[in-house]
C-alpha cells in the first residue's frame, strides 16, 4: 500500500540528493526556484519539486519546504501516480495564501482546497485502488510551525479524501474564527488516518470526519476558535452515509462553538458508528457535547442511525446552560450512547435529551 506521511521534521537537502541514513531521495522546494520571502509566488516552483519527488525511483522521497522562511503559494494540485511507494511532504517553514483579493488567483478554483494532493498511488496500485485521489495539504511538527492565512476565504485547509494509511501530525493551522468552511482537517472517504499533536485555530470545524471515514484518530490536539471536532455532516440529500471506528482523545476545546459533535441531516440514511470520545477537556464551549440529528430543520423523521457512542472523562466548562444534548430523531436512531464519565460546568449546566435516544447509560454526569 502506498503511504502519504505529511511532515514538518527532517533535513533540507539538496535538489535530488541521498539522505544516506535512510536511502531516500529529498527534493528541496528553494532548488526548484522558491524565493521563501513572503511575497514571490512560489506556486511554480512548488510544483516543480512535486514533479522531482514524485518521479524519483527509490523507495521513498521527500518534498521539503525549509525552516525559517514564508512561501506564498496559491491553489495547486499535486499530482500522480508516483514512482515511490512512501511520499513525505515535510514542511518546516510558514505556507501562505494569496489574499482573498488577489486578481485571476481565486476565481478558477473549482473546489474547495488550497493544496490539493490526487493520485499520488503507483502505477498497478492506483489502478486498483478505487480513485485514490489524496487531497492533502501536509505539514508539522518540531519547532517550527505551519502557518496558513485564508484572509476570509471559503477554502478547508487539508482535506484527506479516497485515502489510505495516511499521518499527519504537528499542525499549527490559523484562521479568523470569522472565516466560514474553513475547516482545519476535513476526512471524507478514508480509512487508517491519524492527525495528532496539532493546535487549529478557524472559522469552521478544526477537524471534520464525514461519510467513508473509517478508522480514524484524532489526538492530542489543540482546538480554539472553531466549531469542535465534528463527525459529519452525514446523510445530506437523503444521501446514505458510513463511518465507524473514530477514535478523538486528548482534546482541548478553547471557546469554541462546538466541542465533541456528530450532525447529521435530516432525512438521510445509513450509520455512524463505534465512535469515542476520551479524555477530553472544555474552556469556555457553547455546545460542549452535542448530537443533532436536525441540522437544517425538523421537517424529516428519518435520519442517519447514530450507534455505539462512548464517552468517557469529558470535563470542562460551558458558556451556556445546556452543557450537553442529544437531540435525535424520533425513529430511535439513536442508541447505545454511553456517558462513563462527565462533569461540564457552566450558568445552570445541564444535559437534554430530545427524541428518540434509547440506550443511554450514564457513569458519573
Amino acid at each position: 500500500m502506498w503511504t502519504v506521511i505529511v511532515v514538518l521534521a527532517g533535513l533540507a537537502l539538496g535538489c535530488g540528493a541521498v539522505d544516506n541514513a535512510g536511502g531516500e531521495l529529498v527534493f528541496d522546494v528553494v532548488d526548484h526556484g522558491a524565493r521563501g520571502d513572503g511575497i514571490t509566488d512560489d506556486t511554480k516552483a512548488f510544483e516543480a519539486a512535486w514533479t522531482a519527488a514524485c518521479g524519483a525511483k527509490a523507495p521513498s522521497a521527500s518534498m521539503v519546504v525549509p525552516p525559517q522562511r514564508s512561501f506564498l503559494v496559491g491553489p495547486v494540485s499535486f499530482q500522480g501516480p508516483c514512482a515511490s511507494e512512501r511520499i513525505t511532504v515535510q514542511i518546516q517553514g510558514n505556507i501562505v495564501a494569496p489574499p482573498s483579493t488577489a486578481a485571476n488567483t481565486w476565481t478558477s478554483v473549482r473546489n474547495n482546497y488550497w493544496l490539493m494532493f490526487s493520485r499520488v498511488a503507483q502505477g498497478d496500485r492506483q489502478r486498483h485502488a478505487r480513485r485514490q485521489r489524496p487531497k492533502l495539504v501536509d505539514q508539522d511538527s518540531g519547532d517550527a510551525a505551519m502557518s496558513i492565512a485564508f484572509n476570509l476565504h471559503r477554502r478547508m485547509h487539508i482535506a484527506i479524501l479516497e485515502s489510505s494509511g495516511v499521518n499527519v501530525w504537528g499542525l499549527n493551522i490559523t484562521a479568523p474564527g470569522s472565516s466560514p468552511n474553513t475547516d482545519g482537517v476535513h476526512i471524507e472517504q478514508s480509512q487508517n488516518v491519524q492527525v495528532t499533536n496539532s493546535r487549529i485555530c478557524t472559522g469552521d470545524d478544526c477537524i471534520s470526519m464525514s461519510s467513508g471515514s473509517r478508522f480514524v484518530t484524532a489526538d492530542g490536539i489543540e482546538c480554539g476558535p472553531g466549531h469542535g471536532v465534528s463527525i459529519g455532516s452525514l446523510g445530506k440529500n437523503g444521501d446514505t452515509a458510513a463511518v465507524e471506528f473514530i477514535d478523538v482523545k486528548n482534546v482541548h476545546f478553547i471557546n469554541t462553538m462546538n466541542g465533541a459533535r456528530i450532525k447529521t441531516w435530516e432525512g438521510g440514511q445509513g450509520y455512524a458508528k463505534s465512535i469515542s470520545f476520551t479524555n477530553i477537556e472544555f474552556d469556555n464551549v457553547d455546545n460542549p457535547v452535542l448530537i443533532d440529528q436536525f441540522y437544517r430543520d425538523r421537517s424529516v423523521a428519518r435520519a442517519v442511525a447514530i450507534s455505539n457512542v462512548t464517552y468517557s472523562n469529558l470535563k470542562g466548562t460551558s458558556s451556556r446552560a445546556t452543557a450537553v444534548a442529544f437531540d435525535c430523531s424520533d425513529g430511535g436512531s439513536c442508541t447505545d450512547i454511553h456517558v462513563e464519565s462527565m462533569n461540564i460546568t457552566g450558568p445552570g449546566s445541564s444535559c437534554q435529551e430530545v427524541g428518540g435516544a434509547s440506550g443511554v447509560g450514564v457513569g458519573a454526569l
